[in-house]
C-alpha cells in the first residue's frame, strides 16, 4: 500500500510539475536565438486577486492562470473553460502544499536538485535577458524585404505542376521475358478499350495494378517535377509534363511496370508576389538579424565578464 501511494504522489508530482511548469521551461530550453511564431496571449490574469491560501503561500489569480499565456492555442482551450480553470487552480494548490513540505525537509538545499534549480532559473532569465536585449530591439524595413524579394525572385517562383491519372500493370525486376510480355498485352488491351471510348478512370479502377490510385481512377494527384520519380520513375515524369492536356500516352515502360497516363491538369510554373511571401521574408531576416546580433552581444560580453579556459580539451 505504501509502495502505491508513493508511486501516486509521484505521478501526481509529474503532472503538476509538466502542467504548470511545463510550457513555459519548453521555451525557456530552446535556443536564444531561435525564431518562432507569436503566440497569441490569453487575457492578463489579475495579480493580487487571492484565491486561496494555503499554509504560508497565497494562491493569486495570476499564479493559477499566467501559465495558460504560454501554452499553444489548441492545449489553451483546454483550461479555458471554468472545468479547465478549475484543474489549473487544484493542481496551484497541490503544487504549494508539494513544495512547502519539499522545502520543510531541505529538497531544495540538495546538491544534485540546488544545481537543477539554478540550470531551470538561469534559463528564464536568460531568456528575458535575450528578448529584452537582443530580440526585440530587431527589426525589419519594408524597404530591406522588398530588396530580399527582388534579390531572390528565383526561390519564390512556383513549380510548374502536372495532374495525370494512371494505369499500371506491375512488373518485379526479377520477372521473366514471358511475364513481361503478358503485362505488356495487358496494357495494350487496357489502351485499346480507352481508345474505343470507355472512361479512363473506370478501366483503371477495374484494370490497374498501382494500389495507390487503383480506387480513385488513377488519380495521382498533382504534383511538381520530381515529385514522382522515386515512385514512378523518371520515364512517368517525361511523359506527364510533355503530354498536352487531356491527352492519353502510349503504353511505356516505367519504374516496376507498364504504364498509360492520361494528363488531366497541368499549372505553369508562377511568380508568387512579394504580399503573399513578405511574411516569410521578414521571418527570414528576422533570423538572420538575430543570430548576428546574439553573435555580437555574446562577443560583448566575452569583454566585459573575463572568459578562462582552463582545460585545454575545449579550447
Amino acid at each position: 500500500m505504501k509502495a502505491m501511494q508513493k508511486t501516486g504522489l509521484m505521478i501526481m508530482v509529474v503532472f503538476a510539475a509538466a502542467l504548470l511548469a511545463g510550457p513555459a521551461a519548453s521555451q525557456a530550453q530552446q535556443a536564444p536565438a531561435a525564431v518562432q511564431a507569436p503566440v497569441q496571449a490569453a487575457p492578463a490574469p489579475a495579480k493580487d486577486k487571492v484565491l486561496a491560501t494555503v499554509g504560508k503561500d497565497k494562491i493569486t489569480e495570476e499564479s493559477v492562470f499566467a501559465p495558460l499565456a504560454m501554452m499553444p492555442p489548441q492545449f489553451r482551450s483546454r483550461y479555458e473553460t471554468p472545468d479547465g480553470k478549475k484543474k489549473l487552480f487544484e493542481r496551484a494548490v497541490q503544487m504549494s502544499l508539494l513544495s512547502q513540505e519539499a522545502r520543510k525537509l531541505n529538497i531544495d538545499k540538495k546538491e544534485d536538485v540546488a544545481r537543477r534549480i539554478k540550470e531551470m532559473a538561469d534559463q528564464f532569465i536568460v531568456q528575458e535577458l535575450t528578448k529584452q536585449e537582443v530580440m526585440d530591439k530587431i527589426t525589419v524595413t519594408d524597404n530591406e524585404m522588398l530588396q530580399y524579394y527582388n534579390q531572390n525572385k528565383a526561390s519564390f517562383a512556383k513549380d510548374e505542376k502536372a495532374r495525370v491519372n494512371l494505369i499500371m500493370f506491375d512488373v518485379k525486376d526479377n520477372a521473366t521475358q514471358q511475364v513481361k510480355d503478358e503485362k505488356k498485352n495487358l496494357a495494350d488491351q487496357a489502351l485499346a478499350r480507352i481508345k474505343k471510348g470507355e472512361d479512363f478512370e473506370a478501366v483503371a479502377k477495374e484494370v490497374s495494378q498501382d494500389m495507390r490510385t487503383k480506387n480513385r481512377g488513377g488519380n495521382a494527384g498533382l504534383f511538381a517535377r520530381g515529385k514522382r520519380i522515386d515512385l514512378y520513375g523518371e520515364a512517368f515524369e517525361k511523359q506527364a509534363f510533355s503530354l498536352p492536356l487531356t491527352t492519353v500516352s502510349d503504353v511505356f515502360q516505367g519504374k516496376n511496370g507498364y504504364y498509360i497516363i492520361k494528363v488531366m491538369e497541368k499549372k505553369p510554373q508562377e511568380q508568387e508576389t512579394f504580399e503573399e511571401v513578405k511574411q516569410r521574408i521578414e521571418r527570414t531576416l528576422k533570423t538572420e538579424k538575430q543570430k548576428t546580433a546574439m553573435d555580437s552581444y555574446l562577443e560583448g560580453l566575452k569583454k566585459k565578464y573575463s572568459v578562462k579556459i582552463l582545460d585545454e580539451s575545449m579550447k
